[in-house]
């Protein structure tokens, strides 16, 4: 996963972090540490087991101050043109920034929610196919991005 650097929390971020603290909280103020990770998801942080471990650093109880310290230096709100590029870049073997149209095709029309066949053209046509059937994917992750 890629670090990336994180924005300071937003008011409106703050006061959903410290409601779900609240809502979880074993007393006023202390969160136990068995909760972290529920507690720091419910925001929209998601940090792994070994993340979470780590913030815990051992106690066994989270206090408010530490709990938003700790919410500081979490990315609460994924990019999703970076996670669809990200996707993109699996298929792109020489990191050239250009998939196989073939295996674009395949992929599309084998996600969770197929793509109408129409719509898989349309998406197809954004970008050039080169003589070798690659294409650049920065064009469609634009237009997805623009289009949400």
């Amino acid at each position: 996963k890629k670090k990336t650097e994180n924005m300071p929390l937003s008011e409106s971020d703050k006061a959903v972090c410290l409601e779900a603290f609240r809502l979880h909280e074993s007393s006023p103020g202390v969160l136990s540490a068995e909760k972290l990770g529920e507690v720091m998801r419910c925001p929209g942080a998601n940090p792994s087991e070994e993340e979470v471990k780590k913030f815990a650093a051992g106690k066994v109880n989270i206090k408010l101050e530490e709990f938003m310290a700790i919410m500081e230096q979490v990315k609460l709100h994924e990019d999703p043109s970076q996670q669809l590029s990200d996707a993109f870049s699996m298929f792109d073997v020489d990191g050239t920034g250009k998939i196989d149209s073939t295996e674009f095709r395949s992929v599309m029309g084998n996600l969770g929610e197929r793509l109408d066949p129409a719509d898989l053209e349309a998406l197809m046509r954004l970008t050039e196919v080169n003589v070798d059937g690659k294409m650049t994917y920065a064009e469609i992750v634009a237009f997805c991005a623009q289009n949400k």
